[in-house]
């Protein structure tokens, strides 16, 4: 019997190319966000997929909790979106498609009245990411979208506009992921 398992076991390996082991996961997952004298309460927590791998945890933070996406993602009020990478799978170049391809979807394609915001977004990237780092994507009205890498803020992006597309990535009807919409949404 053990024999059979041990083959099965490396059948498994040679057959999918990869073994899938679980990420450490160093960070823990706060309740809330406190900023610019804004408290933000965790709504509903997700993890992302891709290829049967983990890579990173998300987390959306609102001033009360709501599952209407469509508010959500339309209301101008404070909220956050936290990500937390828990893959070796997620580098900088990585991320950068990722949210160009999420909102390209977000937006129907209708990227270019925010391109300059999108390009800004890129940028905050160029320090690298690696797995164990998180960012936080803070948005306040009138100011705009607070990316902050590992507690320290990396660029602020300007505009409503922005901030609809951005969180229309994880929330929109098209979003990157359906279950992981669901659990930002608190279900």
């Amino acid at each position: 019997m053990h024999i059979k398992i041990m083959k099965f076991f490396i059948y498994s390996i040679i057959s999918f190319g990869v073994i899938v082991i679980p990420s450490t996961y160093a960070n823990e997952i706060p309740n809330s966000i406190e900023f610019q004298d804004n408290k933000l309460m965790l709504n509903g927590k997700g993890t992302r997929v891709v290829f049967f791998m983990k890579v990173y945890e998300g987390s959306l933070y609102l001033e009360t909790n709501d599952s209407d996406a469509n508010k959500i993602i339309n209301v101008d009020e404070p909220m956050a979106l936290r990500i937390d990478v828990t893959s070796t799978m997620v580098t900088a170049d990585a991320m950068r498609k990722a949210l160009n391809d999420g909102l390209a979807k977000s937006t129907a394609n209708n990227t270019g009245p925010i391109i300059e915001e999108i390009n800004q977004l890129s940028s905050s990237f160029d320090s690298g990411v690696s797995e164990g780092d998180y960012y936080e994507f803070i948005y306040l009205p009138k100011i705009g979208t607070h990316v902050i890498k590992n507690n320290n803020l990396v660029e602020i992006i300007p505009g409503l506009a922005f901030k609809k597309a951005f969180f229309g990535i994880f929330l929109s009807d098209n979003p990157i992921q359906k279950n992981l919409k669901k659990a930002l949404l608190g279900g």
